[in-house]
């Protein structure tokens, strides 16, 4: 028999509720509700998760054989945003590298600050969240199973804030090495960090595409009609535009690594009819305070000059959600 109060999660999540509504209603912490959601999981029920760009998680029921097929396929993450959305802020990091000596928790708290008192509620994360089975230096933490429960515990948590990413060479390593598979472990402890495929991850705003790649060994770059490639792996900032008008921006590591000043992006995007036509970068410093090193603008117009009579990946009908969130 179920108790009363997973009796009141399940009608909780089928009247659309968010997760922090649900938190606040059933006197639980998020941590709580997500270890729940496993328990409801191994017990056959599947929910699939919707992420909008104000921080928020809606469950919803998976009630067909084709929404049971995606919720087990690693797909594509969309982000929802308001009708009236035209800006969308981000901070992009990578390399975390955790369990080897040279990660920087410590910074990972500042990214988190500075989201928080800049409004921001969405960090795109390039890959190498953990070290894996070989590093440059020395190792902490040297088993992944416990590097990935290292990240589950000591990677910083603000209700409000999602992190989306992609998985990164050291990351695979342990699957391949180990048989452990960071997206599902961080699937089941961890909704607010969303972690799509290894090496290459497609995120929809609007119209629009984010590609995030990192490297692995025999993989491939996927070419896709996208805004904005953000590149993880190489530890250090660069920006390039393409011909075509897409941009690549090199993210730089937050950890210690080839890298002795560890720093972040903040990317503003504005949007035109949905798609995304101009950027705006900042390379922030996290050191006696937070540092703008440099700012860069970039018009990608050219890429989206035919008019959309839709803009995809909106909630008109959800505004609510939006507003309890400002």
């Amino acid at each position: 028999m179920m108790s009363e109060q997973t009796t009141k999660l399940i009608e909780l999540i089928n009247e659309g509720k968010t997760c922090n509504e649900i938190c606040h209603i059933l006197n639980i912490s998020n941590k709580q509700l997500f270890n729940n959601l496993t328990i409801l999981q191994n017990k056959g029920f599947h929910y699939k998760r919707k992420y909008y760009s104000n921080g928020a998680i809606v469950y919803k029921p998976i009630k067909s054989n084709a929404g049971l097929g995606e919720f087990y396929s690693k797909k594509d993450i969309s982000i929802i945003t308001s009708h009236n959305e035209v800006e969308i802020n981000t901070l992009d990091i990578s390399d975390l590298h955790c369990g080897n000596e040279l990660e920087r928790l410590d910074l990972l708290d500042r990214v988190y600050n500075y989201c928080i008192k800049n409004n921001i509620h969405i960090i795109f994360l390039c890959g190498d969240i953990i070290d894996g089975t070989y590093a440059k230096g020395n190792q902490n933490i040297k088993d992944t199973y416990y590097q990935i429960e290292h990240v589950i515990k000591n990677f910083p948590f603000e209700k409000n804030i999602l992190v989306i990413s992609t998985a990164g060479d050291h990351d695979f390593s342990g699957l391949y090495m180990n048989n452990q598979d960071i997206i599902t472990m961080l699937k089941n402890y961890r909704h607010d960090i969303i972690v799509g495929n290894y090496g290459n991850t497609f995120v929809h705003l609007k119209n629009d595409t984010i590609h995030l790649f990192h490297k692995l060994n025999g993989s491939i770059f996927i070419q896709n009609d996208v805004a904005i490639v953000y590149h993880g792996h190489y530890h250090k900032y660069s920006v390039n535009q393409k011909s075509d008008g897409t941009l690549h921006i090199t993210v730089p590591s937050l950890s210690n690594i080839n890298q002795p000043m560890p720093t972040a992006i903040q990317s503003t995007l504005k949007f035109n009819k949905g798609y995304i036509n101009e950027v705006y970068l900042n390379q922030i410093y996290f050191g006696d305070d937070d540092y703008i090193l440099n700012e860069i603008k970039f018009n990608i117009s050219k890429r989206n000059n035919i008019p959309s009579s839709s803009i995809l990946n909106e909630e008109k009908e959800r505004e609510e959600i939006f507003d309890d969130y400002t």
